[in-house]
């Protein structure tokens, strides 16, 4: 039984989130780093009942939840160690006379306030209680409420135990980190517009993700709300590409498509070619690569509910025809992986076909020109990912398709497969609007923590008065841009 927690627990966790952000505001980057590792320490210290916890509540694989707490202790000391540089803090000093300010100007990134998290069904470690969220919150200097996904309740509530250990051992105000439960949509919609919560962070589905942001913009405050809401992550294969690559780009599409039983949300449902030899070469590969892939359960019944639902109505749309389909007697909540394919004319002007469908499903279209795949190529909405499947000369006769792609991802692939997000600098897990609802900014990778930063500038304020970032003497040793140039040491009195 998950406990639903009532809205006057909500209230007194959000009246304590923010007394600890007015704490967290006096804290420096290495304080909040330090806090940072101790809680991937606490996390790395857990021991087996975390992950056979997370194996019965998910149904992923051990090795799948090995790998994924691993990447969730590195994400937090990854983000750690970006923080205790003072990248997001974007110091900048302007002082009299030495440049074109008449004041003493001195600017800096503080973090926004409260923090609402949702957690992810699919990422019960990375993506959900301690996960890059919440990370890169704290590491802003946010406080932050979790809402446990009512997926892994039991998985959630040892890594909220874990930070709320961390908490605790570094004194810290019990409202740094605060957890609540319940599967209730109204739990979330309360939390969501509660007056001190300043910013929240979603990863899910578009309904639940829009719903969201929906109330987070109608609150008589606005307040920005981050929403991963999935993609289809379309693949454009090109011909010269194709020729002498079909059998592999089958192997590789399958692959990825039918990774994590298809709930990554960068799994590549639609795959997009002209016709023509080397195309039913690819058909003909991948037809096998499919019935090879061994089915297993989905993460929860109401995932798999979905998958068959979605999977049915696309399935019944007209002008579409079955290349590959996995059969075997549905245990629980199998997911079956299938192939479908259309035609280019019948995938534009049908957008049902165009919706994701979450789990191991493909649709392979089948183009009589290039025209025909820059107009699918126009007509795409916002994808977190594009993947190019091309030579060299591909990319130069299709210029003007590379263009339009460009504007319709966060990540643009050249060859390999989307599935595989890296916790690094250089990675962009966002995309435009649907896939989520505000692309200048990353979900994973150290960057995240710029969604949960604001401005702020003080002028003509005595030395001893301002934060450790923007004091003359540099104790922190960040980098700062004085006068217009970088500077990293210390300024005269």
């Amino acid at each position: 039984m998950i406990e639903e927690t009532s809205f006057q627990v909500i209230d007194q966790k959000a009246r304590q989130a923010a007394n600890a952000y007015q704490f967290l505001k006096n804290t420096t980057i290495k304080e909040r780093a330090a806090f940072m590792n101790a809680v991937a320490d606490k996390i790395e210290a857990l021991g087996g009942n975390l992950l056979t916890t997370a194996h019965a509540e998910t149904s992923l694989p051990l090795a799948r939840l090995t790998g994924e707490k691993a990447r969730t202790i590195g994400q937090w000391r990854s983000y750690a160690k970006a923080v205790t540089t003072g990248i997001y803090t974007e110091a900048r000093i302007d002082l009299p006379q030495a440049s074109q300010a008449k004041a003493d100007l001195r600017k800096y990134n503080v973090g926004l306030g409260p923090v609402a998290v949702f957690g992810a069904s699919n990422f019960p470690f990375a993506f959900s209680t301690a996960g890059g969220d919440t990370a890169s919150a704290i590491g802003a200097g946010c406080p932050v409420i979790v809402k446990a996904h009512p997926a892994h309740p039991e998985t959630s509530q040892i890594m909220a135990d874990a930070i709320a250990e961390a908490v605790k051992e570094f004194g810290w105000p019990e409202g740094i980190f605060s957890h609540i439960t319940g599967k209730s949509n109204d739990i979330g919609a309360y939390l969501i517009q509660h007056n001190e919560i300043k910013a929240a962070a979603f990863t899910g589905s578009f309904a639940g993700g829009k719903a969201l942001f929906d109330l987070g913009n109608q609150r008589k405050e606005p307040i920005p709300v981050f929403a991963e809401m999935g993609s289809i992550n379309p693949v454009f294969a090109f011909q010269n590409q194709l020729t002498v690559k079909a059998e592999q780009l089958a192997k590789e599409y399958a692959a990825s498509l039918t990774l994590g039983v298809g709930q990554f949300c960068t799994n590549p449902g639609i795959f997009i070619a002209e016709a023509g030899d080397s195309f039913e070469r690819f058909i003909a590969a991948l037809q096998n690569e499919i019935l090879n892939i061994i089915p297993v359960n989905m993460l929860h019944k109401g995932i798999f509910e979905n998958f068959e639902k979605y999977k049915k109505l696309i399935c019944s749309q007209p002008d579409v025809s079955t290349i590959s389909e996995v059969n075997s007697d549905i245990s629980e909540w199998e997911g079956r992986a299938i192939v479908i394919e259309t035609t280019a004319a019948n995938f534009i002007k049908n957008n049902i076909l165009s919706e994701e469908v979450f789990g191991p499903f493909g649709i392979i279209v089948k183009c009589n020109s290039k025209d025909e795949m820059l107009q699918i190529a126009q007509q795409l909405q916002g994808q977190l990912t594009i993947t190019i499947a091309a030579t060299n000369e591909d990319v130069h006769l299709n210029i003007d398709i590379m263009n339009i792609v460009k504007d319709k991802c966060g990540r643009l692939l050249f060859n390999g497969m989307p599935t595989g997000v890296e916790v690094v600098y250089g990675m962009q897990h966002g995309g435009p609007y649907p896939s989520t609802t505000d692309a200048r900014f990353t979900s994973v990778g150290p960057d995240a923590v710029k969604r949960f930063v604001r401005p702020i500038a003080f002028q003509n304020w005595p030395d001893e008065f301002l934060p450790e970032e923007l004091k003359n003497e540099n104790t922190l040793q960040i980098s700062r841009i004085v006068d217009g140039e970088i500077h990293s040491g210390s300024l005269k009195n």
